[in-house]
Protein backbone atom coordinates (compact mmCIF):
# COMPACT_ATOMS: atom_id res chain seq x y z
CA UNK A 1 0.00 0.00 0.00
CA UNK A 2 1.71 3.58 -0.59
CA UNK A 3 2.93 5.37 2.12
CA UNK A 4 0.46 8.46 1.27
CA UNK A 5 -2.93 6.21 0.83
CA UNK A 6 -1.43 4.89 5.13
CA UNK A 7 -1.45 8.58 5.99
CA UNK A 8 -4.24 9.58 4.20
CA UNK A 9 -6.59 6.61 6.06
CA UNK A 10 -4.94 7.67 9.48
CA UNK A 11 -5.95 11.01 8.93
CA UNK A 12 -9.51 10.25 8.30
CA UNK A 13 -9.76 7.75 10.96
CA UNK A 14 -8.02 10.07 13.67
CA UNK A 15 -10.10 13.10 12.52
CA UNK A 16 -13.45 10.34 12.82
CA UNK A 17 -12.63 9.79 15.99
CA UNK A 18 -12.07 12.91 17.53
CA UNK A 19 -15.29 14.18 16.29
CA UNK A 20 -16.89 11.63 18.18
CA UNK A 21 -15.41 12.29 21.05
CA UNK A 22 -16.01 15.81 20.69
CA UNK A 23 -19.62 15.19 19.94
CA UNK A 24 -19.98 12.49 23.01
CA UNK A 25 -21.76 14.77 25.48
CA UNK A 26 -24.47 15.14 23.05
CA UNK A 27 -24.89 11.49 22.78
CA UNK A 28 -24.84 10.74 26.66
CA UNK A 29 -27.96 13.13 26.83
CA UNK A 30 -30.15 11.21 24.47
CA UNK A 31 -33.02 8.76 26.01
CA UNK A 32 -33.68 5.22 25.28
CA UNK A 33 -30.82 5.28 23.08
CA UNK A 34 -30.61 1.19 23.14
CA UNK A 35 -33.72 0.51 21.41
CA UNK A 36 -32.92 3.28 18.38
CA UNK A 37 -29.26 2.25 18.35
CA UNK A 38 -30.35 -1.47 17.64
CA UNK A 39 -33.32 -0.77 15.22
CA UNK A 40 -31.45 2.03 13.01
CA UNK A 41 -27.88 -0.24 13.42
CA UNK A 42 -29.95 -3.06 11.83
CA UNK A 43 -31.17 -0.93 8.47
CA UNK A 44 -27.61 0.50 8.48
CA UNK A 45 -25.99 -3.01 8.71
CA UNK A 46 -28.71 -4.12 6.02
CA UNK A 47 -27.85 -1.20 3.41
CA UNK A 48 -24.33 -2.53 3.98
CA UNK A 49 -25.31 -5.94 2.06
CA UNK A 50 -27.17 -4.32 -0.95
CA UNK A 51 -24.45 -1.72 -2.13
CA UNK A 52 -24.12 -0.80 -6.15
CA UNK A 53 -20.56 -1.80 -7.54
CA UNK A 54 -19.80 1.69 -9.23
CA UNK A 55 -17.22 1.32 -11.98
CA UNK A 56 -14.23 2.01 -10.90
CA UNK A 57 -14.26 1.07 -7.24
CA UNK A 58 -16.16 1.66 -4.58
CA UNK A 59 -19.27 1.13 -3.94
CA UNK A 60 -22.80 2.96 -3.15
CA UNK A 61 -25.78 2.18 -0.75
CA UNK A 62 -28.66 3.64 0.62
CA UNK A 63 -27.38 4.62 3.86
CA UNK A 64 -27.65 8.43 3.02
CA UNK A 65 -31.64 8.79 3.68
CA UNK A 66 -31.12 6.79 7.31
CA UNK A 67 -27.79 9.36 8.37
CA UNK A 68 -29.53 12.31 7.47
CA UNK A 69 -32.82 10.93 9.03
CA UNK A 70 -30.51 10.22 12.44
CA UNK A 71 -28.95 13.73 12.30
CA UNK A 72 -31.74 15.78 12.01
CA UNK A 73 -34.09 13.65 14.54
CA UNK A 74 -31.46 12.21 16.87
CA UNK A 75 -27.76 14.31 16.14
CA UNK A 76 -24.51 13.69 14.47
CA UNK A 77 -22.98 11.48 17.29
CA UNK A 78 -25.43 8.92 16.77
CA UNK A 79 -25.33 9.26 13.20
CA UNK A 80 -21.51 8.53 13.44
CA UNK A 81 -21.80 5.76 15.77
CA UNK A 82 -24.00 4.17 13.79
CA UNK A 83 -22.76 4.44 10.52
CA UNK A 84 -19.04 3.62 11.55
CA UNK A 85 -20.54 0.14 13.37
CA UNK A 86 -23.08 -0.51 10.17
CA UNK A 87 -19.64 -0.54 8.04
CA UNK A 88 -17.69 -2.51 10.50
CA UNK A 89 -20.00 -5.27 11.16
CA UNK A 90 -21.45 -5.37 7.48
CA UNK A 91 -17.76 -6.08 6.04
CA UNK A 92 -16.90 -8.07 9.51
CA UNK A 93 -19.77 -10.38 8.05
CA UNK A 94 -18.90 -10.59 4.58
CA UNK A 95 -15.62 -10.96 5.97
CA UNK A 96 -13.03 -8.73 4.13
CA UNK A 97 -9.88 -9.64 4.57
CA UNK A 98 -8.36 -5.87 3.35
CA UNK A 99 -8.09 -4.26 7.33
CA UNK A 100 -7.24 -0.65 5.95
CA UNK A 101 -10.52 -0.54 3.87
CA UNK A 102 -12.79 -1.20 6.74
CA UNK A 103 -11.38 1.04 8.97
CA UNK A 104 -11.55 3.73 6.35
CA UNK A 105 -15.10 3.27 4.99
CA UNK A 106 -16.24 3.36 8.68
CA UNK A 107 -14.18 6.30 9.32
CA UNK A 108 -15.32 7.67 6.14
CA UNK A 109 -18.80 7.37 6.91
CA UNK A 110 -18.53 8.35 10.55
CA UNK A 111 -16.63 11.19 9.59
CA UNK A 112 -19.38 12.64 6.35
CA UNK A 113 -22.20 12.03 8.84
CA UNK A 114 -20.91 13.95 11.51
CA UNK A 115 -19.36 17.04 9.72
CA UNK A 116 -22.98 17.16 8.21
CA UNK A 117 -25.06 17.06 11.26
CA UNK A 118 -22.47 20.24 12.18
CA UNK A 119 -23.10 21.79 9.52
CA UNK A 120 -26.85 21.43 9.95
CA UNK A 121 -26.67 22.74 13.37
CA UNK A 122 -24.74 25.60 12.31
CA UNK A 123 -26.91 26.67 9.51
CA UNK A 124 -29.54 27.11 12.46
CA UNK A 125 -30.88 23.26 12.53
CA UNK A 126 -32.89 22.46 15.71
CA UNK A 127 -32.26 18.52 16.54
CA UNK A 128 -35.24 16.57 17.54
CA UNK A 129 -37.68 19.09 16.71
CA UNK A 130 -41.16 18.19 15.89
CA UNK A 131 -41.48 20.54 13.19
CA UNK A 132 -38.61 20.26 11.16
CA UNK A 133 -40.73 21.85 8.21
CA UNK A 134 -38.87 25.28 10.11
CA UNK A 135 -35.75 23.78 8.94
CA UNK A 136 -35.16 22.70 5.50
CA UNK A 137 -32.87 25.29 4.43
CA UNK A 138 -30.20 23.83 7.11
CA UNK A 139 -31.58 20.28 6.40
CA UNK A 140 -30.69 21.53 2.54
CA UNK A 141 -26.98 22.53 3.40
CA UNK A 142 -26.79 19.30 5.80
CA UNK A 143 -27.88 16.97 2.94
CA UNK A 144 -25.64 18.79 0.13
CA UNK A 145 -22.35 18.96 3.33
CA UNK A 146 -22.62 15.01 3.16
CA UNK A 147 -22.62 14.65 -0.67
CA UNK A 148 -19.35 16.93 -0.94
CA UNK A 149 -18.04 15.36 1.82
CA UNK A 150 -18.62 11.49 1.25
CA UNK A 151 -17.50 12.00 -2.38
CA UNK A 152 -14.52 14.22 -2.14
CA UNK A 153 -12.70 11.45 0.97
CA UNK A 154 -14.32 8.33 -1.79
CA UNK A 155 -12.16 9.81 -4.89
CA UNK A 156 -8.76 11.06 -2.74
CA UNK A 157 -8.87 7.45 -1.48
CA UNK A 158 -9.34 5.95 -4.61
CA UNK A 159 -6.99 8.53 -6.49
CA UNK A 160 -4.23 7.36 -4.07
CA UNK A 161 -4.82 3.69 -4.08
CA UNK A 162 -5.34 2.83 -8.15
CA UNK A 163 -2.74 6.14 -9.22
CA UNK A 164 -5.63 7.42 -11.11
CA UNK A 165 -6.59 11.12 -11.23
CA UNK A 166 -9.47 12.61 -9.67
CA UNK A 167 -11.48 13.78 -12.95
CA UNK A 168 -11.09 10.36 -14.26
CA UNK A 169 -12.86 8.57 -11.13
CA UNK A 170 -15.30 11.91 -10.86
CA UNK A 171 -16.05 10.93 -14.74
CA UNK A 172 -16.32 7.18 -14.65
CA UNK A 173 -17.54 6.84 -11.10
CA UNK A 174 -18.81 9.44 -9.35
CA UNK A 175 -20.46 11.48 -11.77
CA UNK A 176 -23.94 9.53 -12.06
CA UNK A 177 -24.40 9.32 -8.28
CA UNK A 178 -25.19 12.16 -7.89
CA UNK A 179 -28.86 11.85 -9.46
CA UNK A 180 -29.26 9.21 -6.38
CA UNK A 181 -28.18 12.08 -3.97
CA UNK A 182 -30.69 14.62 -4.85
CA UNK A 183 -33.45 11.84 -5.03
CA UNK A 184 -32.41 10.31 -2.12
CA UNK A 185 -32.27 13.69 0.40
CA UNK A 186 -36.12 14.20 -0.14
CA UNK A 187 -36.68 10.87 1.10
CA UNK A 188 -34.80 11.36 3.90
CA UNK A 189 -36.28 14.22 5.03
CA UNK A 190 -39.49 13.10 4.78
CA UNK A 191 -38.69 10.00 6.93
CA UNK A 192 -37.43 12.21 9.49
CA UNK A 193 -40.92 14.43 9.83
CA UNK A 194 -42.76 10.72 10.17
CA UNK A 195 -40.51 9.13 12.56
CA UNK A 196 -41.06 12.01 14.74
CA UNK A 197 -44.90 11.89 14.03
CA UNK A 198 -45.56 7.81 14.09
CA UNK A 199 -42.33 6.47 14.87
CA UNK A 200 -40.15 3.18 13.65
CA UNK A 201 -43.11 1.97 11.58
CA UNK A 202 -42.67 4.91 9.54
CA UNK A 203 -39.43 4.53 8.48
CA UNK A 204 -40.47 1.05 7.31
CA UNK A 205 -42.76 2.06 5.40
CA UNK A 206 -40.67 4.37 3.43
CA UNK A 207 -37.96 1.45 3.37
CA UNK A 208 -39.76 -0.25 0.36
CA UNK A 209 -39.08 3.04 -1.94
CA UNK A 210 -35.47 2.79 -0.80
CA UNK A 211 -35.27 -0.46 -1.98
CA UNK A 212 -36.64 0.23 -5.77
CA UNK A 213 -34.45 3.19 -5.87
CA UNK A 214 -31.51 1.35 -5.26
CA UNK A 215 -32.69 -1.19 -8.17
CA UNK A 216 -33.04 1.35 -10.90
CA UNK A 217 -29.90 2.43 -9.76
CA UNK A 218 -27.95 -0.60 -9.49
CA UNK A 219 -30.17 -1.83 -13.29
CA UNK A 220 -28.31 1.62 -15.09
CA UNK A 221 -24.94 1.04 -13.63
CA UNK A 222 -24.90 -2.21 -14.95
CA UNK A 223 -26.21 -1.34 -18.77
CA UNK A 224 -23.26 1.27 -18.70
CA UNK A 225 -21.02 -1.57 -18.07
CA UNK A 226 -22.38 -3.86 -20.55
CA UNK A 227 -21.89 -1.13 -22.66
CA UNK A 228 -18.76 -0.32 -22.18
CA UNK A 229 -17.50 -4.32 -21.87
CA UNK A 230 -18.98 -4.44 -25.53
CA UNK A 231 -17.36 -1.92 -27.26
CA UNK A 232 -14.37 -3.04 -25.54
CA UNK A 233 -14.52 -6.33 -26.57
CA UNK A 234 -15.17 -5.41 -30.27
CA UNK A 235 -12.01 -3.20 -29.47
CA UNK A 236 -9.81 -6.38 -28.81
CA UNK A 237 -11.47 -8.43 -31.70
CA UNK A 238 -10.07 -5.27 -33.91
CA UNK A 239 -6.77 -5.24 -32.34
CA UNK A 240 -6.13 -9.25 -32.68
CA UNK A 241 -6.35 -8.96 -36.24
CA UNK A 242 -2.64 -7.32 -36.38
CA UNK A 243 -0.27 -8.79 -33.34
CA UNK A 244 1.66 -5.83 -34.10
CA UNK A 245 -1.27 -3.59 -32.46
CA UNK A 246 -2.48 -5.66 -29.36
CA UNK A 247 -3.76 -2.73 -26.66
CA UNK A 248 -3.42 -0.21 -29.32
CA UNK A 249 -7.47 0.69 -29.17
CA UNK A 250 -7.15 1.22 -25.40
CA UNK A 251 -3.67 3.30 -25.52
CA UNK A 252 -5.62 5.38 -28.00
CA UNK A 253 -8.93 5.73 -25.57
CA UNK A 254 -6.78 6.55 -22.76
CA UNK A 255 -4.15 9.10 -24.65
CA UNK A 256 -8.19 10.71 -26.20
CA UNK A 257 -9.47 11.18 -22.71
CA UNK A 258 -6.40 13.16 -21.39
CA UNK A 259 -6.13 15.24 -24.12
CA UNK A 260 -9.98 15.86 -23.99
CA UNK A 261 -9.59 16.58 -20.23
CA UNK A 262 -6.45 19.05 -21.07
CA UNK A 263 -8.84 20.90 -23.77
CA UNK A 264 -11.61 21.34 -21.07
CA UNK A 265 -14.57 19.26 -23.12
CA UNK A 266 -17.55 18.40 -21.11
CA UNK A 267 -17.95 14.81 -19.32
CA UNK A 268 -20.22 13.61 -21.84
CA UNK A 269 -18.11 14.15 -24.43
CA UNK A 270 -14.99 12.83 -23.06
CA UNK A 271 -17.15 9.77 -22.46
CA UNK A 272 -18.06 9.57 -26.38
CA UNK A 273 -14.18 10.70 -27.06
CA UNK A 274 -13.68 7.39 -25.12
CA UNK A 275 -16.13 4.92 -26.83
CA UNK A 276 -15.12 6.60 -30.13
CA UNK A 277 -11.24 5.74 -29.79
CA UNK A 278 -12.04 2.16 -28.11
CA UNK A 279 -13.54 1.76 -31.74
CA UNK A 280 -11.99 4.24 -34.26
CA UNK A 281 -10.07 1.19 -36.27
CA UNK A 282 -13.40 -0.71 -35.65
CA UNK A 283 -13.56 -0.52 -40.07
CA UNK A 284 -10.21 -2.98 -40.12
CA UNK A 285 -12.24 -6.16 -39.58
CA UNK A 286 -13.18 -5.84 -43.52
CA UNK A 287 -9.44 -5.35 -44.70
CA UNK A 288 -7.98 -8.75 -45.26
CA UNK A 289 -5.25 -9.96 -43.02
CA UNK A 290 -2.75 -9.62 -46.18
CA UNK A 291 -3.01 -5.96 -46.56
CA UNK A 292 -2.97 -5.31 -42.54
CA UNK A 293 -0.23 -7.05 -41.81
CA UNK A 294 2.45 -6.80 -44.64
CA UNK A 295 5.97 -5.94 -43.56
CA UNK A 296 6.75 -3.94 -47.11
CA UNK A 297 5.48 -0.88 -48.31
CA UNK A 298 1.97 -0.94 -49.57
CA UNK A 299 1.10 -0.36 -53.05
CA UNK A 300 -1.52 2.09 -54.16
CA UNK A 301 -4.30 0.11 -54.48
CA UNK A 302 -3.57 -1.64 -51.25
CA UNK A 303 -3.18 1.83 -49.42
CA UNK A 304 -6.71 2.64 -51.54
CA UNK A 305 -8.27 -0.33 -49.36
CA UNK A 306 -6.74 0.96 -45.78
CA UNK A 307 -8.46 3.90 -46.37
CA UNK A 308 -11.75 2.26 -47.00
CA UNK A 309 -11.58 1.15 -43.25
CA UNK A 310 -12.97 4.89 -42.37
CA UNK A 311 -16.41 4.87 -44.27
CA UNK A 312 -16.99 0.98 -43.17
CA UNK A 313 -16.08 1.49 -39.49
CA UNK A 314 -18.38 4.49 -39.68
CA UNK A 315 -21.01 2.53 -41.48
CA UNK A 316 -21.00 -0.42 -39.11
CA UNK A 317 -21.39 1.79 -35.60
CA UNK A 318 -24.19 3.39 -37.41
CA UNK A 319 -27.42 1.64 -36.41
CA UNK A 320 -25.82 1.25 -32.51
CA UNK A 321 -28.28 4.27 -31.20
CA UNK A 322 -25.95 4.56 -27.86
CA UNK A 323 -22.92 5.07 -30.52
CA UNK A 324 -24.91 7.41 -32.65
CA UNK A 325 -21.91 10.30 -31.32
CA UNK A 326 -18.99 8.63 -32.82
CA UNK A 327 -20.31 8.31 -36.43
CA UNK A 328 -18.63 11.23 -37.61
CA UNK A 329 -14.93 10.69 -35.80
CA UNK A 330 -14.64 7.55 -36.57
CA UNK A 331 -15.60 8.74 -40.60
CA UNK A 332 -13.36 11.63 -40.34
CA UNK A 333 -9.99 10.56 -37.81
CA UNK A 334 -7.72 9.90 -41.28
CA UNK A 335 -8.47 13.55 -42.15
CA UNK A 336 -5.44 16.65 -42.05
CA UNK A 337 -5.31 19.82 -40.41
CA UNK A 338 -4.14 21.39 -44.04
CA UNK A 339 -6.88 19.22 -45.73
CA UNK A 340 -4.79 16.28 -47.42
CA UNK A 341 -6.51 13.79 -45.07
CA UNK A 342 -9.07 11.46 -46.15
CA UNK A 343 -11.92 10.44 -46.99
CA UNK A 344 -13.23 13.85 -47.35
CA UNK A 345 -10.33 16.20 -47.29
CA UNK A 346 -12.00 18.20 -44.89
CA UNK A 347 -8.99 21.11 -43.12
CA UNK A 348 -8.79 22.70 -40.17
CA UNK A 349 -12.48 23.17 -38.01
CA UNK A 350 -14.34 21.53 -40.50
CA UNK A 351 -12.44 18.45 -39.23
CA UNK A 352 -14.77 17.49 -35.87
CA UNK A 353 -13.08 18.54 -32.80
CA UNK A 354 -13.49 14.40 -31.84
CA UNK A 355 -11.92 13.27 -34.74
CA UNK A 356 -9.21 15.77 -34.30
CA UNK A 357 -7.92 14.22 -31.25
CA UNK A 358 -7.93 10.93 -32.02
CA UNK A 359 -5.91 11.71 -34.91
CA UNK A 360 -3.24 12.72 -32.70
CA UNK A 361 -3.87 9.92 -30.33
CA UNK A 362 -3.82 7.26 -32.93
CA UNK A 363 -0.14 8.99 -34.54
CA UNK A 364 1.21 8.98 -31.20
CA UNK A 365 0.73 5.51 -30.24
CA UNK A 366 1.63 4.18 -33.93
CA UNK A 367 4.75 5.97 -33.68
CA UNK A 368 5.52 4.42 -30.23
CA UNK A 369 4.81 1.35 -31.39
CA UNK A 370 6.35 -1.17 -33.51
CA UNK A 371 4.81 -2.30 -36.99
CA UNK A 372 6.25 -4.52 -39.40
CA UNK A 373 7.54 -2.19 -41.81
CA UNK A 374 9.36 -0.27 -38.41
CA UNK A 375 10.82 -0.20 -35.41
CA UNK A 376 8.64 2.20 -32.60
CA UNK A 377 10.22 5.52 -31.99
CA UNK A 378 11.90 7.05 -29.11
CA UNK A 379 10.17 10.39 -27.59
CA UNK A 380 12.41 12.45 -28.99
CA UNK A 381 11.28 11.26 -32.32
CA UNK A 382 7.98 11.11 -31.62
CA UNK A 383 7.75 14.97 -30.16
CA UNK A 384 9.68 16.47 -33.34
CA UNK A 385 7.09 14.51 -35.76
CA UNK A 386 4.26 15.56 -33.76
CA UNK A 387 5.56 19.21 -33.27
CA UNK A 388 6.81 19.40 -37.01
CA UNK A 389 3.33 17.96 -38.07
CA UNK A 390 1.22 20.85 -36.09
CA UNK A 391 -0.53 22.76 -38.19
CA UNK A 392 -0.11 20.27 -41.60
CA UNK A 393 -1.33 16.83 -40.72
CA UNK A 394 -2.44 17.48 -36.64
CA UNK A 395 -4.86 20.00 -35.02
CA UNK A 396 -1.76 22.49 -33.16
CA UNK A 397 -4.00 23.17 -30.06
CA UNK A 398 -4.22 19.32 -29.73
CA UNK A 399 -0.46 18.97 -30.17
CA UNK A 400 0.21 21.39 -27.31
CA UNK A 401 -2.39 19.32 -25.35
CA UNK A 402 -0.53 16.23 -26.33
CA UNK A 403 3.08 17.82 -24.92
CA UNK A 404 0.96 19.41 -22.16
CA UNK A 405 0.15 15.92 -21.42
CA UNK A 406 3.74 13.80 -21.56
CA UNK A 407 5.27 16.74 -19.96
CA UNK A 408 2.72 15.94 -16.92
CA UNK A 409 3.62 11.97 -16.98
CA UNK A 410 7.17 12.70 -16.56
CA UNK A 411 6.67 15.15 -13.87
CA UNK A 412 4.57 11.90 -12.09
Amino acid sequence: MPLKLKIYIGVITVSAIALFIYLIPSLLSLSNIWLVLIFFLAISVFAEFIPVNLPMAGSITIAFPIDFLLILVHGPALAMLIAALGALIGEIIERKISWYKVIFNASQYALTAGIAGIAYQQAGGVVGTQNIFRFILPATICALTYCIVNITLFVIVVSFAQNVRIKTIWRTSIKETVPSYIAEAPMGFLMAIVYTEVGIIGVLLFFLPLLLARRSFELYTKMRKVYLDTIRALAAAIDAKDPYTKGHSERVAETSVALAQVLNLSDKDIENIEYTALLHDIGKIGIADSILGKNSSLTNKEFDKIKEHTVMGAKIIEPVDFLKNSYEAIYHHHEKYNGKGYPDGLKNEDIPLSARIIAVADAYDAMGSDRPYRKKLNMNKILKELKDQSGKQFDPEVVKALISVLDREREE
